[in-house]
């Protein structure tokens, strides 16, 4: 590659332009050659190539050659005065001119890029940041939870609704099942003590229909109070299986930190016959 860029600057100090140009096309035009060459030798094979052109008359090819070059970096210099003739200046500056606001696109876009990338790559650092600060908070933590046993939900009284967590709930049937529990019972009461109030219906005769009468009130109480009692009961049972909850969660606790590892020495001294032995165990 470095031969062949001399003999095509040889081309040029030599005023064999037509040959120049086409050395210099043949490394330019070919894919394989024009990537293999450095930045800045590229830049310099383009000025000769366009300064070739220029020389045989080929502005338009010059100027083309030019704009490839600017294009691809649009910081590039001004062709060396002392290499290049002012014709070749001149017509760099000029095609450089005319893409004044295409360079100034590039620019921009490349600015932009920058600026878009420089974004992302903060974005991206704060999210990992996040993510490893979570990491570590779960590692540190642990999390508390309370398991619920299903055969508290068959007890009555509310006492599964208090079992989920539903204490409002768990309050309206508490108080309405002790409610007609005692109605009940206090019926009952109150029917048994008539009963042995009657002693058989000895003695009472004048109040006998009476008696009967608050009798049979008592035990219309006590039945209507404990279907009351066994329906409400039933339905809270139903309500805490229905709603049955397996884990409730208490909160979190910072996590235990292992133990370091106990260092023990022990020292054994083993009388033998005709001797002895020593021994020491160690644990680190």
């Amino acid at each position: 590659m470095e031969a062949s860029l001399a003999r095509a600057s040889a081309f040029y100090e030599a005023g064999q332009y037509a040959q120049c140009a086409d050395a210099y096309a043949a490394l330019l035009d070919d894919a394989g050659q024009s990537s293999s060459l450095a930045p800045r030798a590229r830049e310099q094979a383009s000025v000769y190539r366009a300064a070739c052109l220029i020389a045989l008359s080929r502005v338009d090819e010059a100027d083309e050659a030019f704009r490839e070059a600017i294009r691809e970096n649009p910081q590039m210099a001004v062709p060396n005065a002392i290499v290049f003739p002012p014709s070749v200046i001149e017509r760099f500056i000029v095609v450089r001119t005319t893409l004044m606001e295409e360079i100034r696109r590039a620019e921009e876009e490349r600015a932009y890029r920058a600026r878009e990338a420089a974004v992302l790559a903060r974005r991206r650092a704060e999210e990992e940041k996040i993510r490893v600060q979570r990491l570590e908070k779960l590692a540190g933590e642990e999390t508390l939870v309370a398991h619920n046993e299903r055969w508290v939900a068959w007890v009555p009284f509310g006492v599964g609704q208090f079992q989920n967590r539903d204490y409002g709930l768990g309050a309206v049937f508490l108080a309405s099942e002790v409610l007609l529990a005692g109605t009940a019972l206090g019926a009952t009461s109150i029917e048994l003590s008539l009963n042995a109030q009657a002693k058989g219906g000895a003695g009472l005769l004048g109040n006998v229909p009476q008696l009967n009468q608050n009798i049979r009130t008592a035990n219309d109480v006590a039945l209507i109070a404990t279907g009351g009692f066994l329906l409400v009961a039933g339905l809270g049972i139903l309500q805490a299986n229905l709603a049955f909850v397996p884990e409730y969660p208490l909160g979190v606790r910072p996590r235990a930190r292992p133990k370091p590892a106990t260092r023990a020495t022990s020292v054994g001294v083993l009388p033998l016959p005709g001797g002895g032995a020593f021994s020491v165990i160690g644990r680190f």
